[in-house]
């Protein structure tokens, strides 16, 4: 039907990501000119080299001469493909990022932006940014906690988000600086100031809304990425603050009850509203506990579970971008509110910003206001809402 669409040329190459680690590029070109790029980081220890191999080997060929335009098909042929050839461990990243450059080549042969292809021609409702300020994570340096963000509240628009939590981000550099931390940046872009507590993280944020001339809780609330997956010790039921303890000097382990008392003093001392991932994947009893204590006034993000009020959507855990798009519409038919969210280790790609976009994602989660991996999907936003704006104003 659509047969200029038919791709014709499959390629993959070996790119950087933004720590300068190997990822994987893979592009099309269709029958009528028209080509898609799309990077995906390598995740893992997968072998770059078996990616690209396996890319031009079995997926290229599943989907050459197929229609573009269909892309829940292309889609179906590529898992197809992995399930019954692909090696353990390997062949997602040339999936997703295959599914990728196929969606955005379509649109570009139907001379459509990507958003307006995944979306449809009605005006796009922009997302609210939730801004990286404070890193853990892995590291000796930092908080336990993943991350502390900034969330913008009553804007007028996107772009004006942006501005508030750039500005509050830059001043928290300041304030860090005037104190003697440390503000080099960590995974995502946020600061990753040693710390003694993330409640210590929490005060200097709220302090840095204030000083930039906003109301925390009025023109900005907190997220917290717990990740509390990474904390948690199976062989003793209980949540290690390693990094708390280092620093109090005592070991600081937090049992079930404790991590429900801990995050109702968070968000009764702080203006936050927004826990992502708060309990361990398994503890279905920390879920609902947490859910009810706190559901009605926070955002809480648990992964692929029911209690939850928000829905943390990745491309790179989706797998291809229509189950992307079926994870967005499973969301909102439960009443969620969806976040959509890139990986602590990425690339220039502004694909979720696009995605975002185009499904009217309530929140965009990809890193602080700096460095080019996050700022691509910034930026990406900008110039989307800014066409739109401009058509408004003929």
């Amino acid at each position: 039907m659509l047969g200029d669409l038919d791709i014709i040329k499959v390629m993959g190459r070996k790119v950087y990501d933004s720590w300068g680690n190997p990822a994987l590029e893979a592009e099309v070109v269709l029958e009528n000119g028209a080509q898609g790029r799309a990077i995906v980081p390598i995740y893992g220890k997968e072998d770059v080299k078996k990616e690209l191999e396996f890319l031009m080997d079995q997926l290229s060929e599943c989907i050459l001469f197929e229609d573009a335009g269909d892309q829940g098909e292309i889609d179906r042929l590529l898992m197809k493909e992995h399930r019954e050839n692909g090696e353990h461990g390997v062949g997602g990243c040339g999936v997703l990022g295959l599914s990728m450059a196929v969606a955005r080549a379509a649109g570009a042969g139907l001379f459509l932006p990507l958003y307006r292809y995944l979306g449809g021609t009605s005006a796009p409702v922009m997302p609210v940014p939730m801004l990286s300020m404070i890193s853990g994570g892995d590291g000796e340096k930092g908080i336990d906690f993943q991350d502390i963000t900034v969330i913008p509240k009553n804007m007028k628009s996107y772009g004006e988000g942006l501005r508030i939590g750039t500005e509050i981000y830059h001043t928290l550099k300041q304030l860090l600086l005037i104190n003697g931390y440390d503000t080099s940046t960590g995974n995502g872009g946020g600061f990753i100031a040693d710390m003694r507590s993330a409640e210590e993280a929490l005060h200097y944020v709220m302090e840095a809304i204030k000083l930039a001339g906003y109301m925390p809780g009025i023109d900005a609330g907190i997220g917290i990425y717990a990740a509390a997956d990474r904390l948690y010790k199976k062989e003793d039921g209980t949540y290690n603050f390693e990094k708390e303890s280092r620093h109090q000097g005592l070991m600081i382990h937090r049992n079930q009850k404790d991590m429900m008392d801990y995050f109702l003093r968070l968000t009764d001392g702080f203006p936050v509203i927004s826990i992502i991932n708060g309990v361990w994947k398994e503890d279905v009893e920390g879920r609902e506990m947490i859910m009810g204590m706190l559901g009605h006034r926070v955002l809480l993000t648990f992964p692929d579970s029911e209690t939850s009020n928000a829905h943390m959507i990745e491309l790179k855990q989706a797998g291809t971008v229509t189950a992307a798009l079926f994870k967005v519409e499973q969301a909102k038919m439960a009443g969620h509110k969806v976040i959509i969210a890139n990986d602590f280790v990425e690339t220039e790609e502004s694909f979720a910003a696009d995605l975002a976009a185009a499904v009217g994602a309530d929140y965009v989660k990809c890193g602080a206001p700096c460095r080019g991996e996050c700022t691509s999907k910034y930026n990406e936003l900008l110039r989307i809402e800014e066409f739109y704006s401009s058509r408004q104003n003929l």
